[in-house]
């Protein structure tokens, strides 16, 4: 924490500094012991730029801040740092305390698009623009002002603008995306950039989608033969994407199932209950595999709740998607930090656990552009090379316990991480033109060599990187960008 960070905390006085933990509390659901002033939000308690925007507009509503005085950006970091701006607010006037309300419902779009040639001419882009980013982060508009940096003052990183960008040019009925010199920095910058592109003639109205209805798990389907009746698999950032694939195919296959959610805490959850509900077994940790502390609460629970571990699945990763050169050093950090500490922790404390119930197998999870180049990945494919000598040093360090460990390293992955990158549409369109059979891989394909490599029909396989990507490392075609083939 800041220096500037704690002066503010300490110059909060404690009735403040509790209401805003009862804030933070009201909107995390978390236990108010592990809320304390001086705790990184994002690194400490995996607070992300979303929810830390809702604590915001919570606090806002609590002590009736002007919207242009919401915290956020540095003032966001911890709770005592909110606390001090908050302080800062009431000395200057006299607002009337009001109590924690819950977090207002996402922003509903309106029904209609209105034509391309009034939102070049009118106000109406702006606050289509405002709609969207509010829809896709679920901030409250208040505190989406047009000329707030999106990165800096809000938290809205390259991956979250990236995924508000293609929903812009879908519902504004763009032929692509804006593409300034620079990419922009605040909303202000999007709309100029947007109207430079949009078709002065007027086109049909586009309907918005409706908010994604939640659908019942389907039950896990009935198998004669449950390879994996009576083991024990933790399965870290299992909330969402490949992680939740692979939890639910070995609940599938008779394993008791620990999910793993940090970020997406409630997404953890929901896997878990969603496994159970199917007919599978599955308990849900809390907590990042990038801090010592969690790790220890994680594994003396899990020890605790179900006496062992058999199988490891290291899936948990972090890593800035967007242009090498913004890669900064808190990226490296917390890339590094979650993928190789984080990976190495685990199988350590996982090792006398395995041993003790007469060995166990890891995967570790790479990407195959880690040995190519593929643009907009540098974080991630430099820090899963280190990934993939790990798994190799494992192996040899954890045989002698019965210990297999290896590598499923991944292409592109049908889901939402494709999303993430820039231009998604047009690169997936060109990974797949550059893919041998011209399709990429899903998440189920990922899921089916897992669960090969901890299952008994690869015994003999130890520190290997299997990698799967349907062919697409072995071309060129398709990883560079557009510009650099011409």
């Amino acid at each position: 924490m800041s220096a500037h960070s704690s002066q503010q905390g300490a110059g909060a006085p404690s009735n403040i500094l509790e209401r805003v933990r009862q804030c933070a509390a009201s909107v995390t659901r978390y236990p108010l012991d592990i809320l304390t002033g001086d705790a990184q939000l994002e690194d400490e308690l995996g607070i992300d730029s979303v929810k830390l925007a809702e604590i915001a507009a919570v606090v806002g509503r609590e002590f009736n801040l002007p919207p242009e005085r919401l915290p956020k950006g540095g003032k966001a970091r911890t709770l005592g740092a909110i606390a001090g701006l908050v302080t800062e607010v009431l000395a200057e006037s006299s607002p009337v305390p009001a109590r924690v309300v819950p977090v207002s419902a996402p922003v509903a779009p309106p029904a209609v698009a209105p034509v391309a040639s009034a939102l070049r001419t009118g106000p109406e882009l702006e606050a289509r623009v405002r709609a969207v980013f509010a829809r896709v982060t679920r901030y409250p508009e208040d505190l989406l002002t047009l000329d707030a940096d999106l990165e800096d003052e809000l938290g809205i990183d390259s991956v979250k603008q990236a995924e508000v960008m293609a929903v812009l040019v879908k519902e504004l009925g763009l032929g692509e995306g804006p593409k300034p010199a620079v990419r922009p920095r605040t909303m202000a910058a999007i709309c100029e950039a947007a109207r430079a592109v949009m078709p002065a003639a007027s086109v049909s109205p586009v309907a918005i989608r409706a908010a994604a209805v939640h659908v019942a798990p389907a039950p896990l389907p009935s198998r004669t033969e449950l390879p994996f009746a009576g083991k024990v698999a933790l399965v870290t950032g299992s909330g969402k994407g490949i992680g939740r694939v692979i939890a639910t195919r070995l609940a599938r296959a008779g394993a008791t199932v620990v999910v793993n959610s940090f970020h997406s805490r409630e997404d953890g959850e929901k896997t878990t209950r969603d496994i159970v509900e199917a007919g599978g077994k599955a308990l849900h940790l809390w907590g990042s595999v990038a801090q010592e502390e969690h790790l220890e609460r994680m594994f003396s629970t899990l020890v605790d709740q179900l006496g062992g571990l058999d199988f490891l699945v290291c899936n948990a990763s972090n890593g800035l998607i967007g242009p090498f050169d913004r890669i900064s050093p808190r990226d490296w950090d917390k890339a590094f930090r979650t993928c190789i500490t984080g990976t190495y922790e685990c199988a350590m404390r996982a090792r006398p656990l395995m041993a003790a119930r007469g060995g166990g197998s890891i995967v570790t999870m790479s990407t195959s552009m880690s040995q190519r180049y593929m643009h907009d990945l540098g974080c991630q494919g430099v820090v899963k090379a280190g990934v993939e000598s790990l798994t190799r040093y494992l192996a040899a360090e954890l045989a002698p316990q019965g210990i297999r460990t290896n590598c499923v390293s991944a292409g592109p992955v049908h889901g939402e991480l494709l999303g993430m990158f820039p231009d998604a549409p047009e690169r997936v369109a060109r990974w797949e033109a550059a893919t041998p059979g011209g399709r990429l891989c899903t998440a189920d394909d990922v899921a089916d060599v897992t669960e090969l490599l901890l299952g008994p029909k690869t015994q003999r396989v130890n520190g290997a990187i299997w990698v799967v990507d349907a062919g697409l490392s072995g071309t060129v075609d398709g990883l560079l960008p557009v510009a650099r083939l011409s």
